[in-house]
């Protein structure tokens, strides 16, 4: 019976349901397949250190931009109008994951953090939200 429990807790990358900023669900895979490998900014507006990621994302877009990478902030763990409100108007695209479900797909113990996802939608990395992360990841 525990690994039935368990394993209800277990999202596969291509179950995993987001909405974007116009309020439509995306298949996150489905995505990932459409825009090729992605840097995310797993992100909430009640995180410590919330408000500094998200002055960085312009920067962090154009330091994935530069290593063939799309950019996107994931809105996680609050309701879609806390995440419009943060983020509708910054000319970023984000998607709004309301329970986190990208958190535990990815393993995820903290927020804010910069993802890179392959188009497959493997893992390729877990980052500090700093441009200079993106190319140091590069680089490896």
């Amino acid at each position: 019976m525990l690994v039935g429990i368990l394993a209800c807790w277990v999202v596969a990358a291509d179950d995993l349901l987001l909405v974007d900023s116009k309020g439509d669900a995306l298949r996150w895979l489905e995505w990932l397949e459409n825009n090729g490998p992605t840097a995310a900014l797993v992100w909430s507006s009640w995180a410590p250190e919330g408000d500094a990621a998200l002055r960085l994302a312009p920067a962090l877009a154009e330091a994935a931009a530069g290593e063939g990478l799309e950019f996107v902030v994931v809105d996680v763990q609050e309701g879609f109008e806390a995440a419009e409100e943060a983020l509708a108007g910054r000319g970023i695209q984000w998607f709004h994951d309301r329970h986190g479900a990208i958190l535990k797909e990815y393993r995820l113990i903290e927020i804010p953090i910069l993802v890179i996802v392959d188009s497959e939608g493997r893992l390729d990395g877990r980052l500090t939200p700093e441009p200079g992360a993106i190319a140091a990841w590069s680089q490896r």
